[in-house]
């Protein structure tokens, strides 16, 4: 599904021919991406000046049907025009480099899987086939049927000459929303690659289980070990200073072979996944075999680095396009109740060309609405994977393994990679560039704001304007 989505951005010009490729020819890569919306501009001109193949110039379109037409159009326009602007920046370097890291990635993380035995294993597949191949055959359904509708209802109208109205009518809608599973792809990467660290976070994390300390009491901050003091005659003179120490080292030990006993006990918590995760790509739990794989620990830190540099390039890249995108969302979406409340539940069926552009409106908002919805969801998993990678760390920390408490070396990188990701944190959120952040709080937000337009949109009478173009009596 993934190659039809590219391939298909490539033939209406939104991504490069050969974007992967440095040492291509130019002209062959960018042809599709200006061709595309010169014919666009050239389809909008005509419409416009010409006043022949609009919808909104027929006599059979009333001013309600003029009114929605218009705005559908414009709003298409402006639409299209800024995603295209948009895809001639940097759009092949953004393949290129992003191609490159992901490459790098993965060579790290196989080398740390064989560290850590994971390729010899025997591995359990969490699946989520269905739901992956259910999402994306529920929207390759939703997109057929409404270029379908838009198809159909331009044809009965003007006949072989439909593709220029379609071009200023459906087509930005489209070339917006595959931008947007653009995104959506190279997030679900960028989240599989956070689950595979994961991974093999959680590995050193059972091993650090069930494999304790000696019963010993280090000093971790002044990188010593606290020697037991022998009472001879020489320090019994002092009988005050030697039976208190040897009283805070029974106290020690037995405080941690109560902690051994404990943990040996408790249930790990961060295995636990989100039910509601939405993953485009199967995660693996590996069964633990014994073996010790702290040594993957400081290529887990730059690993975790890298990813979160990659989702910073990425969100540069697309976060821009999803705000023209959003804001098309919205508009169609609260034009589309509208008219939906306040003149198809009153005059459907008296006109043909007012019927079809109400539904036209009502069938791209509920598109773009499920587009949006998928972006800002897989946006929310990367976060969540990316922090579920400090709080296991901060897990392993707390049960204190043999291997912290013998070399500091991995406490202070423990402790480093913790204080480094919160910095991350208050730093990097996808976003549209910075005018929102891609989470759910921005659903909160979109629809506190639609209900207030919706409130004054619906005080409207439109029975004058109605009866004036002859649909009531």
């Amino acid at each position: 599904m993934i190659q039809i989505m590219n391939w298909f951005s490539m033939v209406i010009g939104l991504i490069p021919l050969n974007r992967q490729q440095s040492e291509t020819n130019f002209i062959v890569d960018y042809a599709m991406m200006f061709i595309m919306p010169v014919f666009y501009v050239i389809c909008y001109l005509l419409i416009n000046l010409s006043h022949v193949f609009g919808l909104c110039f027929l006599d059979a379109c009333n001013s309600v049907c003029k009114l929605s037409n218009h705005l559908f159009m414009h709003l298409g326009a402006f639409l299209y025009l800024t995603i295209t602007l948009m895809s001639l920046y940097r759009r092949k370097e953004f393949f290129l480099q992003f191609d490159e890291r992901l490459n790098a990635i993965d060579a790290v993380i196989q080398k740390c899987q064989r560290v850590a035995e994971m390729d010899k294993v025997k591995v359990t597949a969490v699946k989520h086939s269905v739901a992956y191949h259910f999402t994306w055959l529920f929207l390759f359904c939703v997109f057929t049927f409404a270029l379908y509708y838009d198809v159909r209802g331009l044809y009965l109208t003007f006949g072989n000459f439909a593709f220029i109205p379609f071009m200023v009518s459906s087509f930005p809608y489209l070339a917006g929303s595959i931008i947007q599973g653009e995104f959506i792809y190279h997030v679900s990467v960028i989240s599989q690659r956070f689950e595979q660290i994961n991974t093999l976070f959680e590995k050193i994390n059972q091993e650090a289980r069930h494999r304790h300390a000696p019963v010993t009491v280090f000093d971790i901050e002044s990188e010593g070990k606290k020697e037991r003091k022998t009472v001879t005659p020489i320090t019994a003179m002092d009988g005050r200073t030697t039976f208190g120490n040897e009283h805070k080292l029974a106290g020690e030990m037995k405080r941690q072979v109560g902690q051994q006993k404990n943990d040996e006990d408790e249930m790990d918590t961060s295995n636990d996944e989100d039910e509601d995760d939405f993953d485009y790509d199967n995660a693996t739990i590996a069964e633990n075999t014994g073996t010790t794989s702290e040594a993957n620990l400081p290529d887990l830190f730059k690993l975790h680095d890298k990813i979160l540099s990659l989702s910073v390039i990425t969100n540069g890249e697309f976060g821009p396009q999803c705000v023209p995108y959003m804001a098309a969302c919205f508009v169609v979406s609260i034009f589309g109740i509208f008219l939906e409340t306040k003149v198809n539940f009153i005059v459907s069926g008296k006109s043909r060309l007012l019927d079809y552009m109400t539904y036209l409106y009502v069938i791209w908002s509920f598109t773009t609405m499920v587009v949006a919805y998928i972006v800002l969801r897989l946006c929310c998993n990367a976060n969540n994977h990316s922090k579920q990678s400090a709080m296991i760390v901060h897990e392993i920390m707390q049960k204190k393994p043999a291997f912290m408490l013998s070399n500091d070396l991995f406490y202070n990188k423990m402790k480093s990679f913790t204080l480094q990701f919160l910095h991350w944190e208050g730093f990097f959120q996808f976003n549209g560039i910075g005018l929102f952040a891609l989470d759910y709080t921005f659903i909160f937000s979109t629809v506190s704001a639609a209900t207030s337009y919706l409130i004054v949109l619906l005080q409207f009478d439109m029975t004058a304007i109605l009866r004036n173009e002859g649909l009531m009596s």
